[in-house]
């Protein structure tokens, strides 16, 4: 309901802890390249099956992080000599070359001054 009528990019509308709480860069990208959904893909159009396949994404992505100990990238660690291993679960964020799914180039841009990975050819804008 709260995202009906804006005309914002779902990578935006991800990470905007008033609409969606606790979901984070890495996880944005992560979340729409599983839904098959372009970041740059405007709320508004979403149908209610992208919606639903966000959700699903969400819950697989962030309950298999909480699993392997959240994710760890540079030199961030918690807790004594912890670190998490989510990090090598990863498809697109962070990641040069081609997609592990069909051989495209990675993009790396930014969406909403936030750095953003897709599969042109994977996540088609809505």
């Amino acid at each position: 309901e709260m995202t009906r009528k804006r005309k914002a990019p779902i990578k935006s509308v991800l990470l905007d802890q008033s609409v969606i709480a606790g979901i984070g860069n890495i996880y944005a990208d992560e979340i729409l390249f599983e839904s098959r959904i372009s970041p740059f893909s405007v709320t508004s159009h979403l149908s209610k099956e992208d919606w639903q396949a966000i959700i699903d994404a969400t819950h697989r992505i962030l309950s298999s992080s909480i699993v392997a100990g959240g994710t760890t990238i540079r030199s961030f660690s918690y807790g004594k000599n912890h670190a998490g291993s989510y990090q090598d679960h990863l498809m697109v964020h962070g990641k040069e070359g081609d997609c592990a799914l069909c051989d495209t180039p990675i993009v790396h841009t930014r969406v909403g001054q936030r750095s953003t990975w897709y599969c042109p050819s994977c996540q088609k804008e809505k």
